[in-house]
């Protein structure tokens, strides 16, 4: 028997995510994997085996290692990944291989100091709340089970990713259309996947770096100066073809694009774009989900493709949980997570990228333009959102909630929904959300207007309130 020591472990939105060193140790990420292998045995699933990923955070390789020794030793046959690999490449070897579960060691998009342990279910996609609920019930003190290699094995699951992503986006098409595109993986494990695509994409930030350049890995306009300068160049370079840059977060399951003149576009644009290229183009069909925190551009889309349209609270489980039981055609989040039809009821950059560049190819147009033809015909519509660090952001949601204002901003408040957090609705479709962040200390406060102005008018007041 083995004594260490425990600190809290919750289960977020996505997984377990804290300071390395502070609570993300090896002694505590034993712990977590001695629970997790412990309920995937007593519910009978530990003899079809596990895999275990990591992204390209600071030791990320080593806490792999260290929680796939805890599997090995518990008896179930253990895959280890042989490099750093994107999240939604590790959910489908687990469900290619017909895996009971797979651990993923990253944590996302969070600052540098951060990391994770997400685990994903046989379905390849990630675990519900049930099954997190269990294995946080299952996490002691004690370290009851050896590590070992003796069940434990290296793979590669790159191959038959790209094999089934291929298979779901005309690669020769994007070739043939010379689209010149960067890619910025943000120095994260999304490195050099479209080249191994066999397209020629200009890749920045394309090196390991545990500290992310600075900045977080998460693809927001203030994290990408180096990216925009980058994409505005290659815009002039190659003035008479379409050009554009696909940004992925540090573990690749999440989107974000600029533009050839240097315009970002962001998830919400991104989601309104592949649901065009899925039904025109694609000829596609099924229901859409969107979470609480996506655009009214969406709702007037279905609208117009007549499709069914599901409104969601935040976190992809959701997303995931419809995909299993419906014919969903596109799910997605604000933070660029993108699930499509075809695929793994899973978030996924790189495919989600493929897309936008086959919309691309298909139109013959820039990203840009083809998202200015869609709001000349539905409306313009504007987004931003703060982040605030407090370790009170849930108390602070609780209490707007009971001293709800009579009206904001000088905007006559139309409705109001609590269905994650709480959201102000006004007469012109704009709205702000309130909510306390499911992964880290934070309070976001999300903004949609439908000028820049009333964006900014609208978040300097939910700042005040």
């Amino acid at each position: 028997m083995i004594k260490t020591c425990l600190t809290a472990v919750r289960f977020g939105t996505d997984g377990w995510r804290a300071l390395i060193a502070q609570d993300f140790t090896f002694d505590n990420v034993r712990l977590v994997a001695q629970a997790f292998a412990e309920h995937f045995i007593d519910i009978g699933a530990g003899e079809k085996g596990i895999a275990v990923g990591y992204d390209n955070r600071f030791q990320s390789e080593s806490f792999a290692l260290a929680a796939a020794e805890i599997c090995s030793g518990a008896g179930i046959p253990t895959l280890l990944t042989s490099h750093s690999v994107p999240s939604p490449v590790l959910s489908y070897a687990v469900k290619n291989l017909g895996l009971t579960a797979g651990i993923m060691i990253t944590a996302s998009h969070n600052p540098p100091a951060w990391n994770g342990f997400k685990v994903k279910e046989a379905f390849g996609g990630s675990a519900f709340p049930e099954t997190t609920g269990a294995i946080e019930k299952r996490i002691k003190e004690r370290l009851l089970i050896k590590p070992s290699a003796h069940k434990l094995k290296y793979f590669d699951p790159d191959p038959p990713y790209l094999e089934k992503i291929s298979s779901l986006v005309d690669i020769d098409l994007i070739k043939s259309r010379a689209i010149r595109f960067a890619v910025d993986p943000m120095f994260g494990s999304g490195i050099g996947y479209f080249k191994k695509l066999g397209l020629d994409a200009f890749e920045i930030r394309n090196r390991r770096d545990p500290l992310f350049g600075g900045i977080n890995p998460e693809p927001l306009p203030v994290n990408l100066t180096e990216s925009i300068s980058y994409v505005q160049d290659l815009g002039l370079k190659y003035q008479r073809e379409l050009t554009a840059c696909i940004v992925l977060d540090g573990d690749a399951d999440r989107i974000a694009a600029i533009d050839g003149s240097g315009k970002f576009i962001n998830t919400h644009n991104i989601f309104v774009l592949l649901l065009r290229h899925l039904f025109t183009h694609r000829k596609l069909s099924g229901e859409v989900i969107k979470t609480f925190n996506l655009s009214n551009l969406i709702d007037k889309l279905c609208q117009q493709y007549g499709l069914k349209l599901t409104v969601t609270p935040i976190g992809f489980k959701y997303i995931a949980q419809l995909m299993l039981e419906r014919d969903i055609l596109l799910g997605g989040e604000e933070s660029g997570g993108m699930g499509i039809k075809g695929f793994i009821p899973e978030r996924d950059g790189i495919l989600a990228g493929l897309m936008l560049l086959e919309l691309m190819a298909y139109e013959k147009n820039s990203l840009a333009a083809i998202l200015d033809e869609i709001m000349r015909e539905h409306g313009y519509f504007y987004y931003d959102r703060i982040d605030r660090h407090t370790p009170d952001a849930r108390e602070i949601v609780k209490r707007l909630s009971t001293e709800k204002p009579r009206n904001f901003a000088g905007m006559q408040i139309a409705g109001i929904d609590t269905l994650d957090g709480l959201k102000f609705k006004f007469t012109d479709e704009s709205w702000i959300l309130f909510r306390a962040s499911g992964t880290e200390p934070l309070l976001r406060i999300y903004a949609e207007g439908r000028s820049p102005d009333e964006v900014k008018l609208i978040l300097d007041a939910g700042e005040k309130l």
